[in-house]
């Protein structure tokens, strides 16, 4: 009878022994994964935040060129030919890289 009772201890102290083993091991793993997801967030979150700043400055841009472009159709139904035709020129000097006669172009050749 007693052998019995000296073999469950030593399985149940083997078995408690395993299992406190094992609960580490998950324990380990869980963090693990948990600070995966963690660093995985945080790079989404800098990716959303570069793409946001992307964005807002499309949006300042455009928001300039939306109020050149409301000045010039205020100025075509005014009449006020001055005005558009000194929109013209900014496009064509800026868009098709237009020059006036006598003027003297300088072409920076080292790319700085």
């Amino acid at each position: 009878m007693k052998t019995k009772s000296v073999r469950r201890s030593r399985t149940t102290r083997r078995f408690r022994k395993n299992r406190s083993i094992l609960l580490y091991v998950v324990m380990i793993v869980v963090t693990l994964y948990v600070l995966f997801l963690m660093v995985d967030l945080q790079i989404r979150i800098r990716n959303a935040g570069d793409e946001l700043t992307q964005i807002e400055e499309r949006i300042f841009t455009q928001k300039e060129t939306n109020s050149e472009l409301q000045k010039v159709a205020d100025a075509v139904e005014k009449n006020d030919d001055k005005a558009f035709a000194g929109y013209v020129e900014k496009i064509a000097r800026e868009d098709l890289d237009y020059v006036k006669n006598g003027e003297v172009v300088f072409v920076n050749i080292a790319g700085d």
